[in-house]
Parts: C-alpha cells; structure tokens; sequence
C-alpha cells in the first residue's frame, strides 16, 4: 500500500490519528494478503474507541488548563503561557492513548479466526 501526503492530513474516527499513519501500521503486518490488508485499514479507520469516564475526564481536562494558566499567572507571566503547553500535553496524551486503542483493534482483528 502506498501513503499519499493527503493520507497524512486526512484523520480517522479517532481524529487525532491520520489514515497515512493506519496505512503504515497495516503495511507492517506480515504474512497477510491484499484483501485482508484493505479490510484491516477500512476497519481501523472507521474504529472509534468506546467512550467512559467523559464526565471525570472533562473535569480532569479543565482543571488541568485552568490550573496551569493560574500558574503561570501566579508566577508573573501571561495565562496562556501556562494553557497552551497543558493543551499541547494533553493533546499528546490523547494521541498516545488514541494509538494504543488502534493498535489493540488491530491485534484483535488478527486474532480473530478466519472464515
């Protein structure tokens, strides 16, 4: 399979994950047809992690942000001097987590038998 640079700017369900990144991932699973390559990235494109925790992990994002742009407030800089590096963080945190749920969907649609 071959990656266009408008794979990696178009995003998946997961949004913080580009589909250049789904064909890469796919491409380095060896011993599996053409086929079965096409289904695994429709499937982990379209995959969305199911959601839990939103109420607790809104309240942990807000604290989060509001917190460091107190700090840095309190610390005698501008506010987002503390908001903008949290929300770069949590981005990444968000990405990290986002990958490890494609790449557990992945070895599960591996390990399922085949009809």
């Amino acid at each position: 399979m071959k990656t266009h640079w408008t794979d990696r700017l178009t995003p998946t369900a997961v949004l913080l994950v580009s589909r250049g990144w789904v064909l890469d991932e796919v491409a380095r699973v060896p011993n599996v047809d053409e086929a079965t390559r096409l289904r695994l990235v429709e499937d982990l494109i379209a995959y969305e992690p199911p959601r839990r925790h939103g109420a607790r992990n809104n309240l942990f994002v807000w604290f989060t942000l509001l917190g460091a742009s107190m700090l840095a407030t309190e610390l005698g800089a501008p506010g987002w001097w503390g908001f903008v590096p949290a929300l770069l963080a949590l981005l990444w945190l968000a990405r990290v987590l986002a990958v490890r749920a494609l790449r557990w969907r992945l070895a599960t649609l591996l390990a399922e038998p085949k009809q």
